[in-house]
């Protein structure tokens, strides 16, 4: 009987503290969320690796804009525009541009899932380090991207990195370096610039 006693204590400890946990990682997610959605606009430099088939790729540099439902994404080999209602994905080496409607399901960018993350994943708290930094599983079966592991500052509320698992197995790899709030940026600053790529062919697939 005390044995059985014991292990019903032992499973009721364990359950209190995941759910604990999951209350605290949601807590610190929605606060990261709501802080980012206060301000006008957000900029971010980051690194970034892609992980596939046991490979790595070189990190490499990267930086995003996110302004409501806009944003640019500039990377080494693309970049990625949208104003909300379309969406320019610029191949840099092809010297192609592809266009698309944001509201036929390609809207999907780790900038974007930012913003998201309080409403699409279950958030788990597995642990915070000696320097603050908190370690979140984010669980999304249904999406697009179905696993992030998130890095944040607890006590500052910043988002320091992202391991995000992509349904094909790719893991992309993102190191934040800096966030600025409110930037003041030009009224096309979210749309593809045509006369400043002459010789790029652009493809409508709207």
């Amino acid at each position: 009987m005390k044995t059985r006693k014991l292990i019903a204590g032992l499973f009721l400890l364990f359950a209190t503290q995941t759910v604990i946990a999951q209350n605290n990682a949601e807590t610190l997610i929605r606060l990261m969320v709501n802080q980012m959605k206060s301000h006008n606009n957000l900029e971010m430099t980051f690194q970034y690796q892609i992980e596939a088939e046991d490979q790595t790729s070189d990190p490499q540099q990267g930086k995003a804009w996110l302004q409501g439902n806009a944003y640019k994404v500039e990377m080494v080999e693309q970049q990625v525009i949208s104003d909300g209602k379309t969406i320019w994905t610029y191949l840099v080496d092809e010297k192609e541009v592809m266009m698309s409607n944001a509201e036929d399901g390609v809207d999907n960018t780790p900038l974007k899932l930012l913003t998201s993350l309080d409403e699409s994943y279950a958030a788990t708290l597995t642990g915070i380090d000696d320097k603050g930094v908190a370690t979140i599983e984010l669980a999304n079966p249904k999406g697009q991207y179905r696993r992030v592991t998130l890095k944040a500052n607890a006590s500052k509320m910043e988002i320091k990195g992202l391991d995000v698992y992509i349904e094909d197995g790719t893991k992309l790899i993102i190191a934040i370096d800096e966030m600025k709030f409110d930037q003041e940026l030009d009224k096309d600053f979210f749309t593809f610039d045509k006369k400043a790529h002459p010789r790029v062919d652009i493809i409508d697939m709207r």
